[in-house]
Parts: C-alpha cells; structure tokens; sequence
C-alpha cells in the first residue's frame, strides 16, 4: 500500500479505503480487521533485520501458531488490541481472553477493532494496571501511543512533562486469574514500557504454573520502578524457567540484557 510514500500518506489512504471497514489482516485462517495504523506487523516479517518489526512479527505468529479453540490467553498492556484480537480469533468462542489496557485513549482504539471483528467473542476490557501490589498508579500518556507507562522514564523524562496523567487501578496478576476463576492460561503476553519486573513479582502462581509467558523487556525504565535485573532473573529462574530473547537459542544473562521480548520458558 506505502509504495514508498511517507507513513502520514500511507496512512491517509489507507482511511480513504479501509476507514469503516477496517483494514484486513489475514491470520492463521483467519482475516481480523483493525482501524487504519493500528494492525499489528505482519509475520512474513519475523526475520526483519530490524529488531522491533522482528520481535512483533514473532509475536503475532507465536499467538497464532500456539493457542487453540477453548483456551485462555492474557494480554497485558493490550495497546489497539493488536494482539489481543489474534488471540480472540484462535481461542474461539469456547476460549476467553483478557486484554489489559489502563490508558483510555489506546482503550478506545482497543474498542473500535473489537466493534470490527464481531464474529470474535470479544476480548474481555480490563482499565487495570497490573503490578506487584493493588492500589494506584499515575499512568504517564501521549494520546494512547504505544509508549504509555507508569514511570516517567518508560516514555523519556523531557516527553513524560508533557504527557497526559491519569489515577489508574493496579490489580495482581494472580489474584486477578484467581478472582475470576480463569483456568491456567496458555498464553501471557506482557508490554508494559517498564512495569514488567512489578508484574512478575505478583505473578508466582502463574509462574510456576504451566502458561506460556512472553515479556518485552525496558530495562532503561526499571530503576524508578525500583528493580532490577537480578529480581528479574530469580522470579523466572525460581519457577524453574529461563529466559531468552524470540530470535535467539541462548539463554539471556546479565550483561546480555537489552531492550527486547523474551520467553519465560521452561527447560525442555
């Protein structure tokens, strides 16, 4: 569609053509549709050599690939629900799906592509931070970009003293799953620009249990969260798990640690 034209160009046409409809996006059998800028990346991109495409290409094939008709997926930090929504069409309509997204303005891009899709038994909405405590939180926001966090440092300090705040909810991830009654999830997905540590801390249960957990790491804002890669490395390695980025083999280690999605996998 972009023909090398500027994204803002692309984007345009893409609402001249898709707006009401939404943009299709064929998955696995299926053809979700989302609201124009808003899809997730497509897989044939899992070897991109830039890293982010990559890492987002893989997601969305890994979602794809490893859930099935009846299972129950979470999606922490949901955004517009690009993943969400893959997960919604692979669990089917005997499955259940929780879509995490405390910022009201993505939650409402989250809304429209669910309204796109009403074959799908829609995601479950939560307003909910999750961390490692309930309580509150002030969620830093740039419109419901990608990049709202709960630290300053998440989204960049000069950008987080313009950026809008609200009081969100916080809620533990195992309390949540008990509370709810949600049988063991197949897969967890979790992009929280930072918050990722707080998360697992309130998720041993889940941990130790049998889910498949996928955690985008933001290491640089981890120090106002007040962790650290050494807490990091004992919830996993105390589970019984290892980590690893998607697009290598190896086992990740301390001075390893960068920017990136990893799996919290269990040693085969």
């Amino acid at each position: 569609m972009a023909f090398g034209l500027s994204h803002q160009t692309a984007l345009r046409l893409k609402e001249l053509v898709w707006g009401r409809r939404g943009e299709p996006y064929p998955i696995s059998g299926h053809v979700l549709r989302y609201a124009p800028g808003t899809r997730p990346v497509r897989t044939r991109y899992a070897t991109s050599p830039n890293p982010a495409v990559r890492y987002d290409a893989m997601q969305a094939r890994l979602f794809a690939e490893g859930l099935n008709e009846g299972d129950t997926a979470i999606d922490i930090g949901a955004h517009a629900g690009q993943y969400a929504l893959i997960m919604a069409a692979r669990c089917g309509r005997s499955g259940h799906v929780a879509a995490f997204e405390p910022d009201p303005h993505a939650r409402r891009k989250l809304e429209r592509n669910i309204a796109l899709n009403p074959g799908l038994k829609a995601p479950v909405v939560e307003a909910l931070a999750v961390s490692d405590t309930p309580g509150e939180a002030v969620l830093y926001s740039q419109g419901g970009n990608s990049q709202s966090s709960l630290a300053k440092s998440g989204i960049g300090e000069a950008v987080a003293e313009r950026a809008e705040t609200f009081t969100v909810p916080l809620v533990r991830l195992d309390d949540y799953v008990a509370e709810r009654g949600l049988a063991p999830p197949r897969w967890v997905k979790i992009d929280t620009e930072g918050a990722e540590v707080r998360i697992l801390k309130g998720a041993r249960n889940l941990l130790a249990g049998p889910s498949n957990i996928l955690c985008e790491l933001h290491p640089y804002a981890w120090a106002e969260f007040g962790n650290s890669f050494e807490e990091l490395h004992a919830a996993v390695s105390g589970a019984g798990r290892r980590m690893r980025y998607i697009d290598e083999a190896a086992e990740m280690r301390a001075s390893d640690v960068r920017y990136g999605t990893v799996l919290l996998e269990r040693p085969s």
